[in-house]
């Protein structure tokens, strides 16, 4: 499943990489980005597991982080606007499908913005075990899986919360607005490398 993922996400124009450890791939990342450039980072459980943010802050890199405790509303969105303009964008995946289409839902939908346009590179990077057969599997395992244990983090008040599966609910708290399906490399962004780890990193 590893090697086939590997080669379609190839065939559909993006750069793929496979790492054993989270270490591997830290150091992987920081060798793809340019001294002192901007980076924006995606909402991603798996980037922040690899203590991305604090070694590129180390390393004098201007790190757009909107999780970061304190922000205002209005120092969150801008954050999120400079994810679009930052050379590089660090995120995770929902699920990669063994024909190489990249599966995400969104609720605010920055992450999947600067997963389309913008950015110089875009760095995915994720656990082995986000391979799936195709969409449909890759649709079942956010909504069922990932969803329900975002919302537990964030504290959402939504029935996955509760159930830990999809209820396809109308709560004011749905984290499931927007899905996209990248089946190529978009023409808007420079080079997107796609990380794979042997490890269980992120949901």
């Amino acid at each position: 499943m590893l090697e086939l993922a590997m080669a379609n996400l190839i065939k559909n124009g993006f750069q793929a990489r496979y790492v054993e450890t989270g270490a591997d791939a830290k150091a992987l990342v920081l060798g793809m980005i340019s001294p002192g450039a901007a980076v924006g980072v995606g909402g991603s459980v798996t980037i922040r597991q690899l203590h991305l943010i604090e070694t590129l802050r180390q390393q004098g890199h201007e790190v757009y982080d909107h999780w970061q405790e304190g922000l205002s509303p209005g120092e969150i969105r801008e954050i999120k606007l400079h994810h679009i303009t930052s050379p590089f964008f660090l995120t995770s995946t929902n699920a990669i499908t063994l024909d190489g289409k990249l599966v995400n839902i969104d609720n605010t939908g920055n992450r999947v913005a600067a997963m389309i346009f913008g950015p110089q590179q875009v760095i995915v990077v994720a656990g082995k075990h986000k391979i799936v057969a195709d969409v449909d599997e890759a649709l079942r395992r956010i909504k069922d899986t990932v969803t329900p244990l975002v919302a537990r983090r964030r504290g959402d008040n939504t029935p996955c919360a509760v159930t830990g599966k999809c209820e396809d609910c109308d709560s004011p708290h749905r984290l499931c607005r927007a899905t996209t399906i990248l089946e190529r490399k978009t023409k808007g962004v420079g080079t997107f490398s796609v990380i794979i780890v042997g490890e269980s990193l992120g949901y």
